[in-house]
């Protein structure tokens, strides 16, 4: 393509100011010999954060001029060829000749065909920094680790958590609270839980909300599944993201899976149901917990609970179950701790031959590290003995006295059978998790 349409999009970067943006948890490196990947769903916020690394670049005192943004769905770029990336060097070089370390960030660069060869060729070179995003999990985690040959470090940014939820709507919420303030939490929850974290739909009027979802799902259906899938049955995947939208936080049997399939007059091969349902994991869409085990067949073997990435595609799907959102949540902050800040750490449930379970498990190495509990209201007696119990069975079994149940609003503590058993509420959590994560 002609090289003064890229000349034309980095000048048009280094004169305009950075958009504002809702800075993020997620803390990556600036000065890495590796590239630097981002991945995750499509609009979770990856341009975004990129803007952050930048000012950060900026504020570290980086010259402007030696950093180059490029979002590679701009439609100037749709003749963009591998080729081309040879003009963005020369480029620089033309603009930057003191041999200083240069800054590349290239936002949505799957669409161009062979990118993992340059971005190997210049950091071999290490002349540059690189940063790129890319919105098929798939394709960033089977492609780097082939073309870059381990020349790279993956962060997945998932949608806001609810402290940068606070941060969008107006950042006021500060411990310590008021009841004033502890009511208001809980109606920013409420609507945390019932719309997701996706950042441009927490701006949005309520009633335009499951619209912009909607669309949303759309994009993910059309450009991260059939287009790069090549996907036939449409209407069957679509099925499928509508029946895990509805069933998530609970245990997913493929195999009763696909008989829901046929006896809802949906046509599709089991291997083929297999296959979509894949896809769904490899974007991002859906992820599983497996049972605790002590092996790797016992846990592998077992069936597993499905959690979707963001509650507000419950709401497409006309699910409002509390109780079940509440721990979708609890699910999502859980493997963001992982992703962000400790990935040695794994995620569970727990289930004894007997039928009593547990929510969550999260172990580090070798050792079960604490075992959680969601409840969303605990004043029924029966609900608090079989919640507690279940701690109770799981602490003994797999010896862990941190014990933890999360509801919406009860806070305390009780005793039982020699456990202390703590009663957080979820808004709580969510916002203390982060202060212990780093």
């Amino acid at each position: 393509m002609e090289g003064h349409i890229i000349e034309e999009i980095i000048e048009e970067f280094e004169k305009d100011p950075l958009p504002k943006f809702i800075k993020r948890e997620l803390d990556i490196p600036l000065n890495s010999t590796r590239a630097v990947t981002i991945i995750g769903l499509r609009r979770s916020g990856k341009t975004f954060y990129l803007y952050q690394t930048i000012e950060k670049l900026l504020n570290e005192g980086i010259d402007k001029s030696r950093i180059i943004y490029i979002n590679f769905e701009d439609e100037r770029l749709l003749d963009f060829k591998t080729e081309d990336f040879t003009k963005i060097i020369e480029l620089y070089h033309k603009r930057n000749q003191d041999g200083k370390i240069g800054y590349l960030f290239f936002d949505e660069i799957q669409n161009i065909r062979g990118w993992e060869t340059f971005i190997r060729r210049i950091l071999e070179k290490g002349k540059f920094r690189i940063f790129i995003t890319g919105s098929s999990a798939k394709l960033l985690s089977a492609e780097i680790a082939t073309g870059l040959r381990g020349r790279s470090l993956s962060f997945h940014l998932l949608p806001l958590s609810f402290k940068e939820f606070l941060a969008l709507r107006d950042g006021k919420h500060k411990a310590p609270f008021t009841e004033k303030g502890k009511g208001a939490l809980g109606k920013l929850l409420e609507e945390y839980m019932a719309f997701g974290g996706f950042p441009e739909v927490g701006t949005f009027e309520k009633e335009l909300r499951i619209r912009l979802l909607s669309d949303y799902l759309d994009m993910i259906i059309y450009r991260d599944i059939v287009e790069r899938y090549e996907v036939k049955r449409l209407n069957a995947l679509k099925f499928l993201i509508k029946t895990l939208s509805a069933n998530y936080a609970k245990e997913l049997s493929l195999r009763k899976l696909y008989n829901f399939f046929v006896s809802s007059g949906k046509r599709l091969g089991k291997s083929k149901l297999y296959e979509y349902f894949s896809y769904l994991e490899d974007i991002g869409f859906v992820f599983l917990l497996r049972k605790f085990g002590y092996g790797i067949r016992e846990t592998e073997g077992s069936i597993p609970k499905a959690y979707i990435s963001d509650t507000g595609f419950a709401a497409v799907a006309g699910d409002a179950d509390r109780s079940r959102l509440l721990e979708n949540i609890v699910a999502q902050e859980l493997l963001r701790k992982r992703y962000y800040w400790n990935p040695l750490e794994e995620i569970f449930y727990w289930k004894d031959i007997n039928g009593w379970e547990v929510d969550f498990v999260v172990k580090e190495k070798r050792d079960v590290k604490q075992i959680i509990q969601v409840v969303y209201a605990v004043s029924d007696p029966n609900t608090m003995e079989r919640e507690t119990r279940s701690l109770v069975k799981a602490s003994k079994e797999l010896k862990c006295s941190n014990a933890l149940v999360i509801t919406f609003d009860y806070e305390g503590r009780k005793n039982k059978d020699d456990l202390d058993i703590a009663f957080v509420p979820l808004w709580k959590w969510l916002l203390e998790s982060h202060e212990t994560s780093h």
